[in-house]
């Protein structure tokens, strides 16, 4: 049984994966949505655990820290049923997306040394990342 109790669990590092339509409602409402296929990556995240929003197109909407592993269930999304939704905290929401460059993608561990890396993320929901990758990527948003 998974604990929602803070600092119970080490906390790690997440890229979700979404596309412009959904980072709106994502932004807007701080709320993420799995599908049937993602319900298995839902069991794996815990409340604290800090995610990366990656939009598709080689680029990073902002950051957020998971708030809730529950969420309105009536919120919608533009593209897609997901019945399981998720509550986020928003931690970086910079004034405009921001667009990965040949190096930030070659600087972070997931992607290095791949000739074709978006391949990584292809069909998933969220991609678990290490702590340096994570602090890396904060730490452009906040520049």
């Amino acid at each position: 049984m998974r604990k929602e109790n803070k600092g119970m669990e080490k906390r790690k590092y997440w890229l979700f994966v979404t596309n412009d339509e959904n980072w709106k409602t994502i932004k807007i409402k701080s709320i993420y949505g799995f599908n049937d296929k993602g319900k298995r990556d839902l069991e794996k995240l815990n409340i604290r655990d800090l995610v990366i929003i990656y939009i598709k197109g080689k680029k990073i909407g902002g950051i957020f820290e998971i708030k809730s592993l529950k969420a309105n269930p009536l919120i919608k999304f533009a593209e897609g049923d997901y019945p399981y939704k998720i509550e986020l905290k928003k931690i970086i929401i910079p004034k405009s997306i921001m667009e990965l460059t040949e190096k930030i993608i070659n600087n972070i561990s997931i992607f290095k040394g791949q000739k074709r890396w978006g391949t990584i993320l292809m069909g998933r929901a969220t991609k678990e990342i290490s702590k340096e990758d994570y602090y890396y990527i904060k730490a452009i948003l906040e520049e």
